[in-house]
């Protein structure tokens, strides 16, 4: 029974992405990539990934489906775009089809003949979890034994953010997605919203020792913000811009104080001292989850922002 979910699963997925890219109408094919995105969710489920499900839900299918039908909106508007009808290149597909089973089946070739490798890196994992401060292997590498990487990630992604809000004009002018007036919707939001945030603040809190934590928290938060924000209650016009920057970088500050703070205390970047990993990374994750979700809603923003040709007058002089 459970072979025969997983190849129906298998046989949906590919039937909806292969949809999503041979349909002559770009609305049906942004539909289709979002229905895909859910379709994938599910995969993750039945793979044992309930964390990363979330995050493709929420972010493959929710934000960057918005996204796309925010960009075909303005295709069509700007007359960019003169029909919701396109002809697909079949050469260049045909060449894209090919290069993808390619792609898989050297991906395939490459998992079933890796060589044994000389350091079992699970098995030291485990030996070091019960010092880790966290239950959770996935929490424990992010944010203990590579944490590293994580905070030069999160750094480069508050650049990127803080540029191109940088980049953007007036606060009045940041966003030409208008709320939507429907009645439903804000019913809807009243049920949602506080659900959504009592989720976030479970994934935070289950990430020590199931799968969860600061991302996928973050991603929940920052689906709520954006169904606030396309019924008319805009987050980023309510705060001020210098407590959107605060809460832009408060993960990474966070991240960064308890960083160097080790160094101070005579031990390597980021050892946590004995018998406070578990509260510094509880701690560094509360505030990197609203950092994230305040990114992401940021990223959405940036997106919906006008042209940077619409901003100078569409002309080459002042």
């Amino acid at each position: 029974m459970n072979l025969l979910i997983d190849l129906t699963l298998l046989t949906g997925i590919l039937a909806i992405a292969a949809t999503s890219l041979l349909s002559r109408s770009l609305f049906q094919s942004v539909i289709f990539f979002i229905l895909l995105g859910l379709t994938l969710a599910l995969g993750w489920i039945r793979l044992g990934a309930p964390d990363i499900a979330l995050a493709e839900a929420a972010i493959g299918a929710g934000i960057t489906g918005v996204l796309l039908l925010d960009t075909l909106g303005h295709l069509k508007k700007t007359g960019k775009l003169d029909k919701d009808e396109h002809r697909p290149s079949y050469p260049r597909l045909l060449l894209a089809i090919l290069s993808s089973v390619t792609l898989v089946v050297l991906l395939l070739w490459a998992v079933f003949h890796q060589p044994t490798p000389a350091i079992q890196l699970h098995l030291l994992v485990e030996e070091a979890l019960p010092d880790s401060g966290v239950s959770h292997q996935i929490t424990a590498v992010l944010l203990n034994f590579r944490s590293y990487d994580t905070l030069l990630e999160v750094g480069v992604l508050v650049l990127a953010v803080l540029v191109g809000l940088a980049l953007q004009t007036d606060q009045h002018q940041q966003d030409s997605l208008p709320g939507l007036p429907n009645p439903l919707l804000h019913a809807c939001l009243t049920l949602l919203v506080p659900a959504m945030l009592i989720t976030s603040m479970y994934l935070l809190w289950a990430g020590s020792d199931r799968p969860g934590g600061a991302f996928q928290a973050g991603a929940m938060l920052a689906a709520a913000f954006i169904l606030l924000h396309l019924s008319g209650i805009k987050l980023s016009a309510q705060l001020s811009h210098r407590m959107m920057q605060f809460g832009l970088l408060l993960g990474f500050t966070v991240f960064l104080v308890v960083a160097t703070s080790s160094v101070i205390g005579g031990r390597p970047l980021l050892a946590y001292p004995d018998g406070g990993a578990g509260l510094l990374i509880l701690l560094i994750e509360l505030a990197l989850t609203l950092s994230i979700g305040l990114i992401l809603l940021s990223l959405f923003t940036i997106a919906n922002s006008p042209p940077l040709s619409s901003r100078s007058g569409g002309s080459n002089g002042h």
